[in-house]
């Protein structure tokens, strides 16, 4: 059986690649009127301990709003953003932020991705340039 269509060297269809590029450019877009003004990460990796948790992000939006320790999450699907918790008095963890829009929630996930993969590349030359 013969395969139609081109595909890219991953073996995907070339139309995904592009709807993909699409869906982050339009992620990158502000929502509502809200925009990711800043976003700063700290770096650190909890994988020698057994934790995912590989960096912290503060965000401001607008200037105006700054929502800190934003948890950047590495799973078996890639990378995922926490919003801050804390502790309730029974146990359990209590959202801090609670962002009831889905596209808000992703332009700020893609922004700070964004921004995570350039400072690790960052850390990934300095370590080439050591060797």
């Amino acid at each position: 059986m013969e395969k139609t269509g081109k595909r890219d060297l991953r073996g995907n269809k070339e139309g995904r690649v592009d709807k993909v590029r699409d869906r982050k450019s339009i992620e990158r877009l502000p929502v509502m009127g809200i925009e990711v003004t800043e976003v700063r990460i700290f770096p650190f990796d909890t994988s020698g301990i057994g934790g995912n948790v590989r960096a912290v992000a503060n965000v401001k939006l607008n200037d105006v709003l700054e929502i800190k320790d934003i948890k950047i999450v590495y799973s078996n699907n890639g990378y995922f953003i926490q919003m801050p918790l804390k502790k309730g008095r029974s146990g359990e963890f209590i959202p801090l932020v609670n962002l009831l829009s889905r596209d808000l929630y992703l332009h700020i996930r893609r922004k700070i991705l964004d921004e995570f993969n350039r400072v690790m590349g960052k850390y990934d030359e300095k370590a080439c340039d050591s060797l």
